[in-house]
């Protein structure tokens, strides 16, 4: 393979990425809202006639392919001599730069550009201002009231574990429905067919690197660890979901999926996207008041408790230094895509939620003399 015939490629995305940064109004409605949209639709309609996820196949031949040349490098350098051996690694590595140089523009094209966009909130009109602790906590109030309602409503075995009311291709197909419910109500440009979520077979290996799922912009494919408790799943799938619709911030992916449990009926999605973005909540409002926290939590139904008491069992397991590294790598990686606070950019949902949690609780005022008091239910 020759390096020239990699550079246009290479040098168009990194063109595309400069407008984005100079241009990102333009860029976020001409790119991210139009062509990106329709082309990835198509990519994932055509991933998803394979029933495997083509991520994994390509991660695990990535990884036997650079140890195959590794190991057949070390045997050449033993029976030949170094020039000649020489000759056919400088082969290798211009191939391997080429492969690289092409999976980069890839990458810039289907993801690195999208962290350039307009910020989700100047879409929504949200004002750009930090949550109070006021604030944090009425929507903390509010929130665990909605979350023990929804969990309600879920099924449930004997020992109080969630039992599924849809399949996979069930939450897949209500995950799409509620994104293009969002799409008219919010004029984002969210809906579409993005079939290709997959789950991943090796989610062991996933749930070892504290991962529940990834977007592979290669491909893309939302790629589900398909080991996490149920009750998560449904959310997972609407926040990689997110990614695959061109949103690449994780504060954003995040307030999607909130969003997203307002705009499905769908009673198992709506309970998974609250529940995760109660989590974001609580975590911030632990810091803000120690004993406001503890208040909301006081207020959990029994459901919810034993979700949230399952769900810290299941990670506790792979709570291990390859887990500490994989978040490192992670963190690097955020930083690496102009999200400066890294892993902690998953907190800046909160003042997007807030702001969310304001106009729909002035939308919602209603007369407290006629409001009803609703019980968990059985």
């Amino acid at each position: 393979m020759k390096i020239r015939k990699v550079l246009p490629v290479l040098g168009f995305s990194l063109f595309l990425l400069l407008l984005f940064k100079l241009f990102p109004v333009l860029m976020d409605t001409v790119y991210s809202s139009f062509l990106y949209r329709y082309v990835a639709q198509g990519v994932s309609v055509i991933m998803a006639f394979f029933p495997f996820s083509l991520a994994e196949v390509v991660l695990f031949l990535t990884v036997f392919f650079l140890l195959f040349f590794l190991v057949k490098a070390v045997v050449l350098l033993i029976r030949l001599p170094f020039a000649q051996v020489w000759v056919r690694w400088k082969v290798w590595l211009r191939n391997l730069l080429v492969l690289f140089l092409y999976g980069v523009s890839v990458f810039l094209l289907t993801c690195g550009v999208h962290y350039h966009r307009v910020p989700l909130e100047n879409h929504l009109g949200y004002p750009k201002e930090q949550a109070s602790a006021e604030e944090l906590a009425a929507l903390a109030f509010d929130l665990v009231q909605e979350v023990n309602l929804a969990g309600s409503y879920t099924r449930r075995n004997i020992n109080g574990d969630m039992i599924p009311s849809e399949t996979f291709d069930g939450y897949k197909k209500a995950i799409a429905l509620a994104y293009d419910s969002l799409a008219v109500t919010s004029g984002l440009a969210v809906h579409g067919r993005f079939p290709a979520t997959k789950q991943v077979f090796v989610s062991k290996g996933m749930s070892y690197a504290f991962l529940s799922g990834f977007f592979f912009p290669w491909t893309l494919e939302a790629n589900i660890n398909k080991d996490v408790p149920i009750f998560r799943m449904p959310a997972i799938m609407a926040h990689e979901q997110a990614h695959v619709r061109g949103f690449m911030r994780e504060n954003e992916a995040n307030f999607l999926t909130y969003l997203i449990a307002r705009h499905t009926r769908n009673g198992d999605l709506k309970y998974s996207c609250l529940l995760l973005s109660f989590n974001y909540v609580m975590n911030a409002l632990y810091k803000a008041s120690k004993e406001q926290h503890r208040e909301v939590l006081e207020k959990l139904s029994p459901r919810v408790l034993h979700d949230l008491r399952s769900e810290q069992a299941y990670w506790e397991k792979y709570r291990t230094s390859f887990a500490v590294a994989s978040q490192k790598i992670n963190n690097a990686y955020l930083k690496a895509n102009a999200q400066h606070d890294g892993v902690a950019s998953y907190g800046r949902v909160i003042d997007m939620m807030v702001s969310e949690h304001k106009m729909h609780r002035k939308e919602m005022q209603q007369n407290q003399d006629t409001s009803v008091h609703i019980v968990e239910g059985i």
